[in-house]
């Protein structure tokens, strides 16, 4: 299987993401000002989003999800944050193998990145042929990523917690959403050669979590 069919092939077993405006899901948007985003030394946090506590395909997550990551470091080792506190994430320094070095010299840890708040739903669509270069490839209209099982670009790297020690559970993965554009903080991703919308390096984000200590893990594969 080539690359980019791995990369698009949807699995009956998933659900897929879907931009809606209906939808009760967002990604990107910003903070709402009860919102506490931690702070790291080495790369800004970025808000980037928020799953409903009534979202019926997540059924662990009792609470609104604050989706909040580093999006600006080496993150092919997870980044973990306790979300005892839901609307308080901190993020976790210890027994983690999380990359916290600086990454980009030139997005300071204090620069403010917004991107457009978009909402989505879980939903199951057919996918159609769409034409990438040479080839024909099957995608779902306005999917953004999927749940059900991870598609790993390289090997399997599922994370156990680091407070209970239990494998975590996967919650979905997102992909390039070029829809979400840059709103705030583009002239800073400028600097870097970065493409004005919410991606991850261009392959995938993975969102995991433990249900009994609410904690959240992050994790990119490239």
């Amino acid at each position: 299987m080539n690359v980019l069919s791995k990369i698009f092939k949807k699995k009956s077993n998933k659900m897929s993401l879907i931009l809606n405006p209906k939808g009760i899901n967002s990604i990107g948007g910003k903070a709402s000002s009860d919102i506490s985003i931690p702070k790291l030394e080495t790369s800004p946090i970025i808000y980037f989003g928020c799953i409903s506590k009534n979202e019926a395909q997540l059924p662990s997550i009792d609470f609104d999800l604050h989706l909040v990551c580093p999006l600006f470091i080496d993150l092919q080792s997870p980044v973990f944050f306790d979300y005892s506190d839901p609307k308080r994430p901190q993020l976790i320094r210890n027994n983690v193998p999380s990359n916290f070095a600086q990454l980009f010299d030139d997005i300071p840890n204090n620069a403010s990145i917004e991107y457009k708040q978009m909402n989505f739903c879980f939903d199951t669509l057919p996918s159609v042929k769409m034409k990438i270069g040479v080839h024909d490839i099957d995608v779902i209209p306005g999917e953004i990523g999927h749940s059900g099982v991870p598609n790993w670009i390289h090997e399997e790297n599922w994370p156990n917690c680091p407070v209970s020690g239990k494998k975590m559970e996967f919650l979905f993965q997102l992909g390039d959403i070029e829809d979400c554009e840059t709103i705030d903080g583009q002239d800073i991703l400028d600097k870097e050669f970065i493409d004005p919308y919410l991606h991850f390096g261009h392959g995938y984000l993975y969102i995991f979590h433990e249900p009994t200590s609410n904690t959240v893990a992050y994790l990119n594969q490239v």
